[in-house]
């Protein structure tokens, strides 16, 4: 995994607060809501922090590496590569808070275009990766980051009925 650094993190949060110095006056004027005034510099920050661990920060290599193998990943994890463990569960963690994010813009109805968001984010990470020959492009971690999206997403809808089923309740009890 590439280095974080100081400057990185500045660039996130200089990110973030000018998507809310953008958002503001469309949120004041009633135009965008509270939830996509908080979670649009959320995204914005987090997608700073993404693109720099998976592309800006990688060192290029003289040729572009792939592996075009389907789940070649869980096939050498049983063959013995245990670093690859790692690797994977972090492929899956890395879109779970997109998952969240893109939910919480998305009208309740629409939350699975959040998936196919995070898909085709994955999947312009991995071309650009092949690309610029920064990292190893495979379908593996697109499958895993879709994943990650959609535990994102169910995580959100779960803690969204949760909070309903709450303020349901507390409203049932000022009716008594």
């Amino acid at each position: 995994m590439s280095k974080v650094t100081l400057q990185a993190i500045i660039i996130w949060v200089l990110l973030a607060f000018a998507v809310c110095a953008v958002t503001y006056p469309f949120n004041r004027k009633g135009r965008l809501s509270d939830n996509a005034f908080i979670a649009l510099p959320l995204l914005a920050f987090y997608l700073g922090f993404t693109l720099t661990i998976t592309i800006i920060e990688r060192i290029p290599s003289p040729e572009a590496k792939y592996q075009l193998v389907v789940f070649w990943s869980y096939k050498a994890i049983q063959a013995g590569r245990t670093d690859l463990i790692a690797e994977v569960f972090w492929n899956y963690i890395l879109f779970i808070p997109i998952g969240i994010l893109l939910a919480l813009l998305l009208p309740s109805k629409r939350s699975w275009i959040a998936v196919i968001i995070g898909m085709l984010m994955s999947a312009g990470i991995e071309l650009t990766q092949l690309y610029l020959h920064r990292g190893l492009f495979e379908f593996d971690d697109i499958i895993h980051n879709t994943l990650g999206t959609i535990i994102g997403v169910m995580l959100f809808v779960i803690v969204r009925k949760i909070v309903f089923l709450i303020k349901s309740r507390f409203e049932y009890r000022k009716e008594l």
